[in-house]
């Protein structure tokens, strides 16, 4: 790629951002186009659900992720508040809602996702989804109004909130369709801890069951779950993941399936168009297939290998390597995880308890790791990236305990 070429980013989140920022730190010189749907400069999400819900003063802006004085040094024709709607690759043009047309020499997919939504409750006003700024205070006006909350999906972000909900002193009820939090992720064993760690803290925990309507007029009244219970409430948040946004590549000829395909260094099958962030699903380390993750750290990961590669030589260019690494803060516990664990997988607790809600877990498939977990164990942890990444054995990792602390000499 010459120095000069036109890149243009679509999508002004994390990863969008975290693409433009190195790009311009490994050299290129060109024209460079971010443009996001929201009017706001690129801010963090992860806060939303958590800080910024508890706050005593409502925010008057969200948490930027670039200070504004410092996007000069970027050089970046930022276009906020505008939406792609159209990519039309022969001619290497994006266009956007505002009729323009953007024309691109590498053109960086980085639109993210949106929440996943249950069409028959939208009509409810105090029915909320949890994505953007705007989200944030909608939900903020009306807990402050309520004395009980109802989170429907007991992931990271709706364990968050219910966290955040008992923070400000509601009575909670966390409805999850899985047999435990994060099954998918944690397992049964150690996601059964956390659904300890919130009944612990006075969350009715609704486990192995859905919501099969809400009921009321302008306002949700009551949610009925499939197992006939009621629960009486005064506001809801819908919190069961989420959908890539890749509405505007329609017709485009980009491979999609459950948001876009590509390959381990960013590539889709069309000439000069890449992916980032949350919509790109392609082959993460541990992984046997493609995937897509949402994990705040993917982000700058995915951002960096598609950067460099846009700028480096054929021959130069990498896959993306990072572990995938998620946490997620709830009450005064740190959840942590590294890797990508399988149902198949063996689980040992090699360090502290997991009834105390502190512990460090190693997942192993024919003796070798794959993932690890803890609960308020960070140093421990990242103290497994490595064993992680490599597959190293189980038993070598147990025998060297790195996690262990150890005696310093004098």
């Amino acid at each position: 790629m010459t120095a000069q070429q036109r890149i243009v980013i679509i999508g002004a989140g994390l990863s969008g951002l975290r693409t433009a920022e190195r790009l311009r730190r490994s050299g290129h010189e060109g024209p460079l186009t971010l443009v996001g749907e929201e009017v706001h400069p690129s801010y963090d999400r992860p806060p939303l659900s958590k800080a910024l819900l508890v706050q005593d003063e409502t925010p008057s802006a969200p948490p930027s992720l670039r200070a504004e004085e410092k996007y000069a040094e970027l050089g970046l024709d930022r276009r906020l508040g505008l939406r792609a709607t159209a990519l039309r690759p022969a001619d290497q043009v994006v266009e956007l809602d505002d009729g323009s047309r953007l024309g691109y020499d590498q053109l960086v997919i980085a639109t993210g996702s949106r929440a996943r939504r249950i069409a028959a409750w939208e009509h409810h006003d105090n029915v909320h989804t949890l994505r953007t700024f705007e989200d944030c205070l909608a939900l903020r006006e009306d807990l402050r109004a309520a004395r009980h909350l109802t989170v429907v999906g007991a992931g990271v972000l709706g364990g968050e909130i219910a966290a955040s909900g008992r923070a400000l002193g509601l009575d909670v009820t966390l409805v999850e369709a899985m047999s435990v939090p994060l099954e998918r992720v944690l397992g049964p064993t150690l996601g059964s801890s956390v659904a300890d760690l919130h009944r612990s803290h006075g969350v009715d925990v609704r486990l192995g069951v859905a919501v099969e309507r809400i009921e009321g007029d302008h306002r949700a009244e009551r949610v009925l779950l499939a197992d006939g219970h009621t629960i009486e409430t005064d506001v809801v948040v819908v919190a069961i993941g989420s959908v890539a946004e890749t509405s505007w590549l329609a017709g485009s000829g980009v491979r999609l399936a459950d948001g876009v395909v590509c390959d381990a260094y960013g590539a889709t099958d069309i000439s000069r168009v890449h992916v980032v962030g949350d919509a790109a699903v392609m082959v993460h380390p541990g992984s046997p297939t493609p995937l897509r993750l949402e994990h705040w750290t993917s982000a700058g990961d995915t951002a960096a290998v598609v950067a460099h590669n846009l700028l480096a030589d054929p021959d130069q260019r990498r896959p993306l390597t990072e572990v995938p690494y998620f946490w997620s803060d709830q009450y005064d516990v740190k959840i942590q995880g590294l890797g990508l664990p399988s149902p198949e997988d063996h689980i040992d607790v090699v360090a502290g308890e997991v009834g105390a809600h502190s512990f460090l877990a190693l997942c192993s498939r024919e003796g070798r790791v794959t993932a690890a977990f803890a609960m308020n164990m960070p140093a421990p942890l990242a103290r497994c990236r490595k064993a992680v990444a490599d597959g190293e054995s189980l038993d070598e990792l147990v025998e060297r305990a790195p996690w262990a602390p150890r005696k310093v000499s004098t």
